[in-house]
């Protein structure tokens, strides 16, 4: 079938022929889809192009045999890094659907986006896929566990990625110490408030902050601001208010918890947290994650949580280890900041 497959961009026309093959259980099985996916969800899709999303279709004697989509990254710090999804209908495996999509989105990447690093997540008993994937360079990074349900069961999934030949190569080099602010008296942790805004700011711009998490120094406080009054639904988001001798108070660190609203996933949630460096050790990262897991494990009922933290980042990755996270790989060139490329440990924790 392969010399037959044309590539073309999606159209909004497609919408019967994608939906078809999206219900098919045993193509949504290896998706995040459900059988009973409706066609306006699908009509909805094709309607809402995202920015730096690449949508292409395998047409083959006048009918749809698949689809594949590459997401680039638009934080400016992961610029060179996509994600890619693929489906084929499963009366058109083994015949050649997944090699001639791959072929294209390969090609869009290399010689038109100028991409470092392709990732993508695949079901581990998806071995068809995996082998399709490896043929083009992906290589394994790790396994999240019990990341996806489906078909009746839990699943594991592989993280795959291509790095191009010749790519920079990421390097470490350990943060500054920095002094302690004296005269703490207490630590309140309390959900977010809008008027902490100005302080949450000034940790997002800190380069030390910065450069461990997906944030910039030149961040704005109006994108803060932005960021607290419009939380994304299943966000649960808490702050550590340091209380001063002094009777001056500051919001000196966050966390937050984004449960996944995907039906499939909605047993997992995605944690991420920040401490300013003048209260580094002080133990309020552990105060942080005291309540957050609290509310992970005694109110929303997860099953897994799961985070990405970079390698140089000693404190955090003890801090995660003692609440029960266990690395589970490494995603090569995650992000670029201060000056330098840097990976990304991910980490998950299961409580089954």
């Amino acid at each position: 079938m392969s010399e037959s497959i044309q590539i073309r961009p999606v159209h909004p026309d497609d919408a019967q022929a994608l939906y078809a093959i999206a219900k098919d259980p045993q193509v949504a099985r290896t998706l995040l889809q459900l059988p009973s996916q409706e066609f306006s969800q699908t009509e909805e899709w094709l309607s809402n192009s995202q920015p730096g999303q690449h949508r292409l279709v395998a047409e083959s004697n006048g009918r749809i045999v698949g689809s594949i989509t590459l997401s680039q990254s638009q934080n400016p710090r992961r610029y060179h890094s996509a994600d890619i999804g693929l489906m084929v209908a499963a009366d058109a495996w083994g015949q050649g659907v997944g090699t001639v999509l791959m072929t294209s989105i390969v090609n869009l990447a290399d010689n038109w986006l100028n991409l470092i690093r392709i990732e993508l997540e695949v079901v581990t008993h998806n071995q068809a896929a995996i082998h399709l994937y490896e043929k083009f360079g992906f290589e394994l990074e790790g396994t999240r566990r019990m990341a996806v349900f489906g078909d009746g069961r839990y699943n594991d999934e592989h993280v795959m990625a291509r790095i191009i030949p010749n790519a920079p190569i990421a390097y470490h080099k350990q943060p500054p110490i920095f002094p302690q602010v004296e005269g703490v008296t207490d630590i309140i942790i309390r959900p977010i408030h809008i008027d902490d805004a100005a302080d949450l700011a000034t940790m997002y711009r800190h380069p030390a902050v910065a450069r461990t998490t997906n944030q910039l120094p030149s961040q704005e406080d109006s994108y803060t601001i932005h960021r607290i009054s419009n939380p994304r639904p299943g966000s649960q988001r808490l702050v550590a208010l340091a209380l001063h001798a002094d009777g001056s108070q500051k919001v000196v660190g966050s966390i937050h918890l984004h449960q996944h609203q995907n039906p499939r996933t909605r047993h997992v949630g995605g944690l991420g947290m920040m401490v300013h460096p003048n209260y580094w050790n002080m133990g309020i990262g552990s105060q942080l994650m005291d309540s957050i897991v609290d509310i992970a494990d005694n109110w929303l009922n997860l099953t897994r949580v799961e985070l990405e933290v970079n390698p140089e980042n000693a404190h955090a990755l003890r801090l995660y280890e003692k609440f029960g996270f266990n690395r589970e790989g490494t995603k090569q060139l995650y992000n670029y900041g201060d000056g330098r490329w840097a990976d990304a440990h991910f980490m998950g924790r299961l409580r089954v």
